[in-house]
């Protein structure tokens, strides 16, 4: 027990929020954030199918589980420039949306790198669209994804993400 001239353990401070675990993704130039939770797998990149007319952001469907899965390039989404040709491309499949009615999405990343820890306190700016703001992880930006703008709005014609005139 401490006794009040005592102070708790120099490891921890007592204000501050545990971090969210985040898988960190490789996209183009840019490494992204997503929220462990919102993380069903990882698996390799799947074939994807592109759709005419489509937002440049959709990559295309591919089948996952025997069922039609949109696949979003999480590269667009986040505006990163390009990067070096991925060696191991991975599909991140991820919830999207809102808890009442999320859905599965796939991401086409150019690598999944590692899950970190992030509290919402380390993040800084008010992002907008996917981005929700961005975090510094081990000397590295990082732009955190918001799971619940991935589905539907950001990507429907004439929305600003998808590059039409909102």
């Amino acid at each position: 027990m401490l006794s009040a001239s005592e102070s708790p353990a120099p490891d921890r401070e007592p204000d501050r929020e545990p971090g969210r675990p985040h898988l960190l993704l490789r996209a183009g130039d840019a490494v992204c954030a997503l929220p462990l939770a919102a993380v069903r797998r990882v698996v390799k990149a799947l074939p994807v199918h592109r759709l005419p007319g489509s937002a440049p952001e959709l990559a295309g469907l591919a089948e996952f589980a025997g069922e039609p899965l949109p696949v979003l390039d999480l590269a667009r989404l986040v505006a990163a420039a390009p990067g070096a040709t991925p060696a191991y491309p991975v599909t991140v499949i991820a919830w999207a949306g809102r808890a009442q009615d999320r859905e599965l999405v796939g991401l086409a990343a150019d690598a999944a790198l590692e899950v970190a820890e992030i509290a919402a306190e380390a993040m800084v700016g008010g992002g907008s669209g996917v981005v929700a703001g961005e975090a510094e992880v081990a000397g590295r930006a990082v732009r955190v994804i918001d799971p619940a703008e991935l589905a539907g709005d950001g990507r429907e014609a004439g929305s600003p993400a998808a590059g039409g005139a909102g």
